[in-house]
């Protein structure tokens, strides 16, 4: 294959190992037998959710102690890379995409997971994207031309390749780097602990459906019930024609107009002059007008409502809220962190209403680490 050619030849100035393309079995048990699985992987993959639907694992990337290779995932039997992997320490930066992924396509836990986004935030640095650190450490400046690209053409272009191998190639310096201040600033193990805590919510995201619940859809809350039902009716909608058409759903009609066409049609007004609807083949407007229709037959949505929980705040709750915050805000500012890495004020919500119970339950849900708790004084 040229591009192997062509890839074979190619060695970054930042490494002397050469980028491997790997879209076969014999080249991938090449790279699997030099890798060591007892020692941390940098890891980062490519999806093609904005071009298709359901969206596939493109292409994964990693580099282990300079051997750096990019891997072709629509090809061949990936279980032996599946076995490697798990058995690894992942280093990656931003892990709930990537793991969110790898887990659906069929690739165990990791071992264990450093996420250079996390580290970089315990830390306090206040730019923390991948782009940020590598220029910030290393006065690298990362491209980003190709963030909206199809990851699931073929062949893959080289300058893709090339993209994407990046993402990886500075990972393991980043890990030594950040550890190095997250021990010197005592905050090692609030680090595992935020890692851990994101990969046990990710787990337990895998047995929901792949797309979002319309009653966490923002808007939703401040339709009536009928509104509601008409957008639960009409979600339905557009979700079975993006599978049956391969596409996004967001490529057919976007969620705020699922909203507008959800109120509107709630009051009994036309949704025929909204820009979104006209703009649509006429048999998927029919199809709409359709699914409106069902909507408001099924009557008025008599689910309760997810509602914000300070919304419903007394006032010895309103007071200790503002307590939470003011303790919370002092504490980031003494120690160099953003406060909503400390507790979102969602959270402070739940802390203030039930101050008995809450530090378990936040703790056991997985919406708080032990380490952010015992900052709060729970």
């Amino acid at each position: 294959m040229e591009q192997n050619k062509q890839l074979d030849l190619l060695s970054f100035s930042t490494t002397n190992r050469k980028l491997r393309w790997i879209d076969d079995n014999n080249s991938l048990q090449e790279y699997l037998s030099i890798l060591d699985s007892l020692k941390p992987i940098a890891i980062d993959i490519e999806g093609d959710s904005l071009h298709h639907y359901p969206e596939k694992l493109c292409v994964i990337s990693l580099c282990q102690e300079g051997y750096l290779a990019v891997i072709d995932c629509l090809k061949g039997d990936l279980s032996s890379l599946w076995r490697m992997l798990s058995g690894c320490e992942w280093i990656c930066h931003g892990m709930d995409y990537d793991l969110k992924m790898l887990r659906r396509a069929g690739c165990p836990q990791p071992k264990k997971i450093f996420d250079t986004h996390i580290a970089a935030k315990l830390c306090g640095f206040d730019s923390v994207g991948y782009a940020d650190l590598v220029s910030l450490f290393f006065q690298v400046k990362l491209s980003k031309e190709h963030q909206k690209a199809d990851w699931s053409r073929r062949p893959l272009p080289l300058s893709l390749v090339h993209y994407t191998a990046k993402d990886v190639l500075y990972l393991e310096k980043l890990k030594d780097i950040l550890s190095k201040l997250l021990k010197s600033l005592g905050r090692s193990e609030w680090m595992e602990q935020s890692c851990e805590r994101i990969r046990r919510k990710i787990e337990k995201s895998l047995s929901k459906p792949p797309y979002k619940d319309p009653e966490r859809i923002e808007g939703f809350q401040k339709l009536d019930p009928l509104g509601q039902s008409i957008l639960l009716e009409i979600q339905r909608w557009r979700q079975e024609l993006a599978l049956s058409k391969g596409i996004p759903p967001f490529k057919i009609i976007r969620t705020e107009d699922l909203i507008q066409i959800s109120s509107i049609s709630s009051q009994g007004e036309s949704v025929l002059k909204i820009p979104a609807v006209k703009q649509l083949e006429k048999n998927i407007r029919y199809s709409l007008l359709q699914a409106i229709e069902k909507g408001k037959q099924n009557g008025p949505h008599n689910q309760p409502l997810l509602s914000k929980p300070f919304s419903f705040m007394d006032k010895e709750s309103s007071k200790r809220f503002e307590e939470l915050k003011t303790k919370r805000n002092k504490i980031a500012s003494s120690l160099g962190l953003d406060p909503g890495l400390i507790a979102s004020k969602a959270l402070l919500s739940e802390m203030a209403m039930d101050p008995k119970t809450i530090r378990k339950r936040l703790i056991e849900t997985d919406k708080l680490c032990p380490w952010q708790a015992e900052l709060l004084g729970l």
